[in-house]
């Protein structure tokens, strides 16, 4: 996990195209979910806007 870790931070921090979310991306923090939970998480975001629009 620490790996992991300082990859994104690299990532995140480099000089060159750094990585980060859209401005309008929505974060799912699934790290104490169920797959069925973030299943059910990610759907109700594509619900909502859908319906949005």
């Amino acid at each position: 996990m620490k790996e992991i870790q300082e990859r994104d931070d690299r990532d995140r921090n480099r000089a060159v195209a750094p990585l980060r979310p859209a401005d309008d991306a929505l974060v799912l923090d699934s790290t104490s979910m169920t797959i069925e939970e973030v299943t059910i998480k990610a759907l109700s975001y594509i619900e909502k806007k859908l319906s949005a629009e």
